[in-house]
């Protein structure tokens, strides 16, 4: 990957996000237009609710659905029990993904590398896990965890690990946090899984901003899309490891989820401003393209939309929640409108 941040060691990699995090510059702020999505929607057979996580260059999709009751699927008569279940989408074909761990619940699938591989993280007695999924060998790694020193506290009891992308080199990001303290014990980090199924590569996104990175994206340039959750302030790392942090035209609330090779990054926004502890009010999407223009991304009738994902042909995907209240996934292909 060349003098990318990803093919840093990971001493190297978190002293450059460091030192480049504290020099960042917010991004400038130029006229959004905003893009009404030619959306297709997507709903697992059965379920109360869908959401739509990450998508591939190859289409395929993940994501996450909840049964608000043990509900059946009515092409198959599948029975998923109450909560949260993962799910893959290929070729219009509904897979359920639920991590096999003893006691496992809440399996969340959040991204898929190129190679196909999901990643995601679940639930056991209350502690979250990351794993990865080859659906092409049915292979399975779980759990996945960071090194317990990294954490503020090594001897918390409950330390949880998230697994959210994973970049065609095999690179994941993701964030880690103690106890429910997301707020005062979160950082964002990347790193590679060793075949004994360890962490290597290891680098904890360090800012001055610290605790309450997340790590979200990371495309095939070595690139990692994130946010200081509380804030409601978004960044990118680049290649050379420079930060450049950013919020959506108006210095309103912005979380940046996903990014590709190209430089899009996307993600959602609010009406509230930046620097706000909170959460985005009244979500709409966004993109944000490699020249920092901003676009609103908008279903067309939804109260709300949020998108999660987007691959190199600017397909995005997300969830959106109608005038019924009913929250769906969906799969969009963005138009040019002005954004390179």
């Amino acid at each position: 990957m060349g003098s990318s941040l990803i093919g840093l060691n990971a001493a190297s990699a978190a002293a450059v996000i460091v030192a480049t995090v504290i020099g960042g510059q917010t991004a400038p702020l130029s006229a959004a237009t905003t893009e009404n999505l030619r959306s297709t929607a997507i709903d697992y057979p059965g379920a109360t609710s869908t959401v739509a996580r990450g998508i591939n260059d190859s289409g395929q999709i993940v994501g996450t659905y909840s049964c608000s009751a043990a509900c059946t699927r009515p092409d198959t008569g599948e029975v998923s029990a109450a909560g949260g279940h993962g799910f893959l989408l290929d070729n219009g074909v509904y897979t359920r993904i639920d991590v096999p761990a003893a006691g496992a619940s809440a399996t969340t699938a959040r991204g898929i590398s190129v190679q196909g591989t999901i990643v995601g993280h679940y639930n056991v007695g209350g502690v979250t896990h990351g794993f990865t999924y080859s659906p092409a060998d049915g292979t399975w790694v779980y759990p996945i965890d960071v090194p317990a020193d990294r954490f503020d506290h090594p001897s918390a009891t409950l330390r949880n690990t998230l697994v959210i992308n994973m970049s065609p080199q095999g690179y994941l990001v993701g964030c880690f946090h103690e106890d429910s303290q997301t707020m005062t014990t979160m950082h964002g980090w990347v790193g590679r899984l060793q075949r004994d199924r360890d962490l290597d590569d290891f680098a904890v996104l360090a800012t001055i901003h610290d605790p309450d990175t997340m790590n979200n994206g990371v495309a095939a340039t070595g690139r990692i899309a994130g946010f200081y959750l509380s804030e409601g302030v978004s960044y990118i790392a680049d290649e050379n490891g420079i930060i450049t942090t950013f919020t959506f035209d108006g210095n309103l609330f912005t979380l940046a989820w996903a990014n590709n090779a190209r430089g899009d990054v996307v993600g959602v926004h609010g009406d509230n401003p930046a620097n706000t502890v909170g959460s985005p009010v009244h979500p709409r999407g966004f993109l944000r393209d490699g020249h920092g223009d901003f676009r609103d991304l908008a279903v067309p009738n939804a109260t709300v939309t949020q998108v999660f994902g987007v691959n190199d042909a600017r397909d995005v995907v997300g969830s959106y929640t109608d005038a019924a209240s009913k929250t769906h996934g969906f799969v969009a292909r963005l138009g040019n409108q002005g954004n390179r």
